[in-house]
């Protein structure tokens, strides 16, 4: 019997893959909602239990981990998801190159932690690095069933992994945490993490072939996915480079405030739009050879993440003075400004995710490599220059960097896809003002509550406030919007 996943994928109409990546979003968001519940309840109590400098520490020791995570599969998990067809020899050879680089990962991460140590001058990331060695070993079991499931759109599968893989660690981390473990609590949840999805993605959808090393079986594979891998070492140059740079010019508790305030800030980007990137790659290459299909696809995706992405941040950023204080607590009352400054740039990394997909799906990775290189560098200059004022100093450098390069980058890729870049800021035109509008509300109901109120309070009548306002221009400016999504919902269901 020939694998489901082997079949070739055709191009659904519109109706269908409107159906499919409005059912995906809505699975994947409603069953990792729980997930995500547990996950914020616990950090919420582990973070009271832990210190600054035990997230410095684990942000220090996850450096080269997220580096070689990246690069582990060698592009292989996007070539699954675009491939029209995968044989058996073909997915033997995915496995067994999925095993062996994972394996090399591992013994490259183990020996290695003395100069992670020595690079940072802290000599306590010499067990964690090695500790957190472990994790590529589950890695190279769960990485073609993963991309397996994502290819044949069973978002629901992966959702129900991720939340148990979630579920999981977020328990270990608040016991051991609460048992004094200190640093190790991280550690400990990270290796759960990865090791339940090794044995919840091997259930969903089993792939433990005989494992080969027949590379000719991907020969039309390896210069997509050599791109593909390039983009990633890109990628993560660009998202660790604020880590090492304050690492070596903060040191640890300082390094622990910022990417705690960075954590915050980021929590969308992460959660949502990691979901929102994931179907839109899958979405996109299934129209791949209708262009005129993609552009709706691409403008319809950026009005959808501008009208979530602005008031989302900009709500974020007035009311941060009430959830560090609700959910950190008073000791970490200096993440309030860096929490504020990182979410004004947030919305723009929230859009410029959805570049990558739509060129990738198109067949030009070489444009998205290129936009990477330029982001790396225009970010890398004003976080370098930004540190020597401290943690603001960094923070505002996000923005003075980002914001500049995401124009760059934009008018780039609009250009590559024949899109007006008119239509495009038309598009997200009425986002940008009604946040504005919406956050200068809630400013003002803060200004007449004053400090009478106590910071729960005052955060849920914020939020109720701007949820209020927004929810209003919504239906006064942008009612189709609305009326489509729900005809979609209802569809989907």
């Amino acid at each position: 019997m020939s694998d489901p996943s082997s079949r070739p994928l055709g191009a659904p109409d519109d109706s269908t893959l409107t159906r499919r990546i409005v059912a995906s979003l809505l699975w994947l968001s409603s069953a990792s909602l729980l997930g995500q519940i547990v996950s914020w309840l616990s950090t919420m109590l582990v973070i009271r239990l832990l210190t600054p400098d035990d997230y410095g520490l684990v942000s220090m020791a996850g450096l080269l981990m997220g580096f070689l995570l990246l690069i582990g599969d060698l592009g292989l998990g996007a070539v699954v998801v675009q491939a029209p067809t995968l044989h058996r020899a073909q997915l033997r050879a995915l496995f067994g190159i999925s095993l062996a680089t994972s394996l090399l990962s591992a013994i490259v991460t183990f020996l290695s932690a003395p100069l992670v140590a020595a690079f940072f001058a802290e000599p306590r990331l010499v067990p964690l690095v090695r500790v957190l060695s472990l994790c590529f070993v589950f890695v190279g079991l769960y990485a073609l069933p993963q991309a397996l499931l994502v290819r044949t759109l069973q978002f629901d599968r992966k959702a129900q992994v991720d939340m148990a893989a979630t579920l999981g660690s977020s328990v270990l981390a608040l016991i051991l945490a609460a048992t004094g473990r200190g640093v190790w609590a991280l550690i400990g949840s990270l290796l759960a993490f990865h090791g339940i999805r090794a044995i919840a993605f091997q259930i969903a959808h089993p792939c433990l072939f005989l494992p080969s090393l027949a590379l000719t079986e991907l020969r039309r594979s390896v210069r997509f996915g050599g791109w593909i891998t390039l983009d990633r070492l890109l990628w993560f140059a660009f998202t660790s480079l604020d880590i090492a740079i304050a690492g070596r010019a903060l040191g640890g508790a300082l390094v622990g405030l910022y990417s705690v305030a960075l954590s915050l800030a980021s929590v969308p980007v992460e959660k949502v739009m990691s979901i929102v990137t994931e179907i839109s790659f899958s979405a996109f290459s299934r129209i791949q050879g209708d262009r005129e299909r993609l552009r709706r696809g691409v403008l319809r995706a950026l009005e959808t993440v501008s009208l979530l992405a602005f008031p989302t941040f900009l709500g974020m950023a007035m009311v941060s003075p009430e959830v560090v204080h609700v959910v950190l607590g008073p000791r970490w009352a200096d993440a309030v400004l860096p929490m504020q400054i990182l979410c004004l740039v947030m919305p723009f990394r929230a859009i410029g995710s959805l570049f990558a997909p739509a060129l990738f799906a198109c067949g030009q990775p070489r444009r998205v490599v290129e936009n990477s290189a330029i982001r790396l560098a225009g970010v890398a200059i004003a976080l370098s220059l930004g540190v020597q004022w401290g943690v603001i100093g960094l923070c505002v450098g996000w923005v003075v960097g980002y914001v500049p390069v995401f124009c760059v980058m934009a008018h780039r890729t609009l250009t590559t896809l024949e899109i007006p870049a008119q239509r495009a800021v038309r598009t997200m035109a009425f986002s940008i003002a009604a946040a504005l509008t919406m956050a200068a509300a809630v400013g003002s109901v803060r200004a007449v509550v004053g400090e009478s109120w106590p910071p729960g309070a005052v955060l849920v009548l914020l939020s109720l406030v701007g949820a209020a306002i927004y929810g209003l221009m919504m239906v006064a400016f942008r009612p189709r919007v609305l009326q489509a999504f729900w005809m979609r919902r209802v569809s989907a269901g």
